[in-house]
C-alpha cells in the first residue's frame, strides 16, 4: 500500500555516544568533532570519523557523511576491529536507508547485525547496541514490506525491552506493530495502534533531552494515522492527522523525507476534495524537499553521488594495489624460480662434466698404464724370445755334440752321456714356460676362455706364436718337425674357425 513505503527514521545519532548535550549549538558540536577526529586521525579515529558521519546526517550533509562513513568502515576493516565494523555498516546502513537504497541499506544492517551478535556475547557492547541492531532491520524490513522479517524483528525488540527500562519503547513497537496490521488489511487494528501511541507520545512531557529530540516521531505518527484513515476512506481525520504532522518541527532532521511524503499525501487529499490552491503550496513543499535532498542536479547532492562508494573506492584500489603486489611477487618467484632452475641446469652440467672429467682422467691413466705394462710385457717377451733362441742355439750345438758322441765313444759311455745331455734339453721347454706366464699374467686362462678346447700343445704354440717365434724355432722347441708345426697351426685355425683373412698371430696378441 502506497501509505506504507516511508517510515519512522529512529537511528542512532551523534548525541547517543553521550559526547555532547542537546541545547549544544550545532558549530560547537561540529567543531569539537572536526578538532577529536584531527587530533586522533594519527592514530586513525574512526569512531570520531562515524560520529561525524551521524552529525552531517543530521544537518543534511550527506555527501560528507556517506564519505566519512566509507572512510571509517574501510579503515576499521584494515585493523579489524569488529566494534568499528559494526558501527561502520550501521551507518552506512542508515544513509542508504535514508536515500531510499533498500539493498545497501540492507546488506549494511545484516553485516553490522552480524558482529553485534557476536559482540554482545563476547560482552564487548551492551544491550543498548544489540536493540539497536534489531530496530534497524525491523525499519528494513517493514520497508520492503517483509512480513516474517518485520514480526521476527518485532517480537526481539520486545524482549531485549524488558531488560531496557526505555518508557518510548512500546510506542516505537506498536508504530511497527502496525504494519503488521497494514501488511494483513486489518485497517482498523493497524489504526488503533497508532493512535495509542501518538497519545502516549503527546502526554510523555518536556522534561528530558530524548523526549524533545522523540516528539518528532510524532510526525511519523500522524502521517501514519492520515494514512491509514485514507484506506478506512475516512478522509476528514485523514486531513486532520495530515496538518497536524506537517506543523511538528524535525528536531532530529531525520524525518524530513518523511515530512515529503506526507506533503504529498496531504496534496493528494486535498486535490480530490477540490482544494486545488492548498494542494498545489502542498505539493510544492514536497517538491522542494525533494529537489533539495534527491535532486542529483543539486550541488550539494552531488558530493554524493561521487562520494558515496568510496568504500567500494577504496576496497577497488586496495585490490588493484593487492593485485598489483601479487603481480609484482609473482613475477618475482617466477625470476627466482629461473634462477633457480638455471642454477639446477648449471650444476647439474657442472657435475657431468666433473664425471666426464674424472672419468677421462681415468680412462687415460688407465690407458697410460696399460699402455705401460703391454710395453713392459714386449720387452720382456723381446728378452725372453732372445735368451730362449740363445738356448736354442745352445741346444744344437748341444745335438752336434750328440750326434759326435754317438760316432766315437762307446755304447755304454754314450748312452750315460746323452741322457744327462737330454735331461737338461727337456727342462729347456719349462724355464720358457715358467718365465713365460710369470711375464704374460692370464694369458692361458683368457685364451682357454675364449677357446675352450684348446690341449696343452695347442697352448704351448700360441704362446710360441705370441712371441713371434719361427716355425723352425717352433718345431726346436716343442720337438717335433716342421712340417708337424705346419699342421698344429692349422689345426689350431681350424679349432679357432678362423677364416682365410684373420692374421693367427694378430689374434693371439690381442688376447
Amino acid at each position: 500500500m502506497c501509505f506504507v513505503s516511508l517510515h519512522a527514521q529512529q537511528f542512532r545519532t551523534y548525541s547517543d555516544e553521550r559526547q555532547f548535550y542537546s541545547d549544544s549549538l550545532d558549530d560547537s558540536i561540529y567543531n569539537t568533532l572536526q578538532k577529536t577526529y584531527q587530533k586522533g586521525e594519527a592514530q586513525r579515529d574512526i569512531k570520531s570519523l562515524v560520529r561525524l558521519s551521524a552529525f552531517e546526517r543530521g544537518q543534511f550533509e550527506y555527501g560528507k557523511a556517506f564519505s566519512h562513513a566509507g572512510e571509517a568502515l574501510f579503515m576499521a576493516e584494515e585493523i579489524q576491529d569488529s566494534v568499528l565494523i559494526a558501527k561502520a555498516h550501521e551507518e552506512l546502513g542508515v544513509l542508504a536507508y535514508l536515500y531510499k537504497q533498500d539493498e545497501d541499506a540492507g546488506s549494511n544492517f545484516l553485516k553490522a547485525h552480524k558482529y553485534y551478535k557476536v559482540l554482545y556475547k563476547q560482552s564487548k557492547i551492551d544491550i543498548g547496541d544489540l536493540y539497536q541492531s534489531h530496530y534497524n532491520l525491523m525499519m528494513y524490513y517493514q520497508r520492503i514490506s517483509n512480513y516474517d522479517g518485520l514480526k521476527a524483528q518485532i517480537d526481539s525488540c520486545r524482549t531485549l525491552s524488558t531488560f531496557r527500562n526505555e518508557k518510548f519503547d512500546k510506542i516505537f513497537l506498536a508504530e511497527k506493530e502496525a504494519s503488521l496490521f497494514e501488511m494483513t488489511n486489518e485497517l482498523a487494528a493497524a489504526k488503533t495502534l497508532l493512535v495509542w501511541a501518538a497519545s502516549a507520545l503527546e502526554n510523555a512531557g518536556q522534561n528530558t533531552d530524548k523526549a524533545k529530540f522523540i516528539k518528532s516521531f510524532l510526525i511519523i505518527l500522524y502521517g501514519r494515522i492520515g494514512g491509514v484513515n485514507i484506506g478506512l476512506k475516512r478522509y476528514v481525520d485523514a486531513k486532520q492527522y495530515f496538518e497536524k504532522a506537517v506543523s511538528i518541527e524535525d528536531e532530529t532532521g531525520e524525518n524530513i523525507f518523511y515530512k515529503s511524503f506526507v506533503y504529498s499525501q496531504y496534496a493528494n487529499l486535498l486535490y480530490r476534495q477540490g482544494e486545488y490552491k492548498k494542494a498545489y503550496e502542498s505539493e510544492q513543499k514536497a517538491k522542494f524537499i525533494s529537489d533539495m535532498y534527491l535532486n542529483p542536479r543539486k550541488d550539494r547532492n552531488r558530493g554524493f553521488l561521487t562520494v558515496r562508494n568510496r568504500y567500494k573506492d577504496e576496497l577497488a584500489k586496495k585490490k588493484e594495489l593487492l593485485n598489483s603486489k601479487n603481480l609484482e611477487l609473482a613475477n618475482k618467484e617466477k625470476d627466482v624460480l629461473r634462477f633457480r632452475n638455471l642454477l639446477y641446469v648449471f650444476l647439474f652440467v657442472v657435475v657431468i662434466f666433473g664425471f666426464v672429467v674424472i672419468f677421462r682422467i681415468r680412462s687415460l691413466k688407465h690407458q697410460k698404464k696399460e699402455k705401460d705394462s703391454m710395453a713392459l710385457i714386449d720387452i720382456k717377451n723381446k728378452e725372453l724370445t732372445g735368451s730362449t733362441l740363445r738356448l736354442i742355439e745352445k741346444e744344437e750345438i748341444i745335438k752336434k755334440l750328440i750326434d759326435f758322441i754317438k760316432s766315437s765313444n762307446s755304447e755304454h759311455q754314450a748312452k750315460s752321456l746323452l741322457k744327462m745331455i737330454e735331461g737338461r734339453s727337456e727342462s729347456l721347454w719349462d724355464a720358457f714356460n715358467t718365465r713365460f706366464k710369470e711375464q704374460n699374467v692370464g694369458f692361458y686362462e683368457r685364451l682357454q676362455q675364449k677357446i675352450p678346447d684348446l690341449s696343452g700343445a695347442d697352448l704351448k704354440l700360441c704362446a710360441l706364436i705370441k712371441l713371434n717365434f719361427s716355425g723352425k724355432e717352433m718345431a726346436y722347441l716343442l720337438g717335433i718337425s716342421l712340417g708337424s708345426v705346419h699342421v698344429a697351426r692349422h689345426r689350431l685355425r681350424k679349432k679357432m674357425d678362423l677364416n682365410r683373412g684373420v692374421n693367427l698371430t694378430n689374434l693371439i696378441n690381442s688376447i
